[in-house]
Parts: C-alpha cells; structure tokens; sequence
C-alpha cells in the first residue's frame, strides 16, 4: 500500500511543477523549485537495503469469517530497491515470499516451493483502468488529475507546501489525495487520500533519518478505514544501507 501511494504522490509533485505558489508575501517560490529540492534528495538515492517490520492492528469485523475484536500481526522482511522501477521483497515471517519489480514485470515467488507467477504489469493496468504509473511522470499524471497547490498555516503544520489531486473523470474509489512536502528538508511527510464522498480513507505519516546526507524514510505509519473496519500498519526500517551497488540480477524477474 505505501509504495503505491507513494509512487502517485511522487507523480503528484511532478505534475504540480505546473503551478506556481501564491505562498507568503515576499516569498516567490514556484513548484518547480520545490520539484527540484525533492528530486535532490531522492536522486542521491541510486540503491537502498533495508530490514523491515510490520505491525498490522486490525477490526475488520465487517468482513465475513472475521473475529471479533482487533486482531494483530507482525510481518518481517528485507527490502532492495535500484532507480525507478526495481525493488525486491522478501517476507520471512509470517508467510515466505520474494516479490519482485523490474519495469513492467511482477514476479511473486513461494519461498517454500519455488513457485513462481510472472505477471505484465502495463497489460494488468490497462485491464483495470489504472493510470501507467510506471515513470511517474508529469504528463502521465496530468492525464488523470486536475492538480492545485497551496501552503498551509505555519501556526497549523509548519508551513508544509500540500499538493492536492483530484481525479479528472468519476472514481469510485478514489475523490482527492493530499500530499505534504516538508519545505525545510524537502521531503514528503504525509499523504491523504479521500473516498469517493470526500470521506478521509487513509492517512499515512512517514519518519526520515538523514544517512550519508540523504533524508531516508526510516518509519510510516498508515491508517485505513473501510466499510469492513479499520487497520493500522506502522512499518519500520532498520540496518539500512545506501548506495552500496545493488547488482541488477537481485532483480531478475524471468
């Protein structure tokens, strides 16, 4: 869930760099300018290894099979990832599985078994009408949302630049997501996304550790509601290397 909302908050800013920011008076700083400190940052970032745990709390006492009262679960895991479009997850407890992206390509494999299930990610997306997020560029996110830009009181956030999208033709999931950028790092800090009636479905706050000068996520902490019930996932980085050179074969998919 975070790595694809983080995905479109990140095709968010791009396509913000449209606009400029009426902010304080005095203060002329357009969104380019501001797409150009994020991408600082994350461009410093060529690979990262990390350790991760999950914590999921859980009620959905909605769902049918369901027990009664919040139910728990503790999820551990490593995590690779190279440029844009490679990453690979490899959950050792409770279940056992590697799931890897390379470009368009998924591969989830059975770490018990060997099974493996390579699925074309593009083909996938244009069957459900999602957007080809894959590049997370400015014109691939212009074509689904109509985009503004605002900066919010000091006195209420810090002053944290938000960038508000919302989806141009009528999604039954999906009616704004709002995206924070921590103007005195650069970073984005939180993201928010509404349902279909302007109801918050989801808000997710994200924790940075600056290593070898980059501002890492090191925590992020989702909260989802849903007609079933609500759940809470905190995932929290641990052991994390940058720029080590990850070799691409981590990331073979065939």
């Amino acid at each position: 869930m975070f790595r694809k909302i983080f995905a479109w908050s990140l095709a968010f800013v791009f396509a913000a760099s449209l606009f400029a920011v009426p902010s304080s008076a005095g203060e002329a700083m357009s969104v380019k300018e501001i797409l150009n400190k994020i991408q600082a940052n994350q461009g410093k970032i060529k690979d990262m290894y990390a350790e991760t745990t999950t914590t999921i709390v859980s009620d959905l006492s909605g769902l049918k099979g369901s027990k009664a009262g919040p139910q728990k679960m503790v999820q551990k895991g490593k995590m690779w990832t190279k440029g844009k479009d490679k990453s690979r997850i490899e959950m050792l407890s409770p279940m056992k599985q590697v799931t890897i992206n390379n470009g368009d390509k998924m591969a989830i494999i059975n770490s018990e078994t060997g099974q493996k299930i390579v699925q074309d990610m593009k083909k996938l997306r244009e069957k459900q009408g999602l957007p080809q997020s894959k590049s997370m560029d400015l014109e691939e996110a212009m074509k689904y949302f109509d985009l503004s830009v605002n900066r919010q009181s000091a006195l209420l956030g810090g002053g944290n630049y938000i960038i508000v999208g919302i989806p141009k033709e009528e999604n039954k999931f999906l009616s704004k997501m709002e995206f924070y950028v921590d103007p005195s790092r650069w970073i984005p800090v939180k993201i928010m996304m509404y349902g279909p009636r302007g109801k918050l479905m989801s808000e997710s706050e994200i924790e940075y550790k600056e290593i070898s000068g980059v501002w890492i996520p090191v925590k992020n902490v989702s909260s989802i509601t849903s007609p079933a019930g609500k759940m809470k996932a905190e995932m929290e980085f641990s052991n994390i290397k940058v720029n080590q050179g990850i070799k691409d074969s981590e990331f073979s998919v065939e």
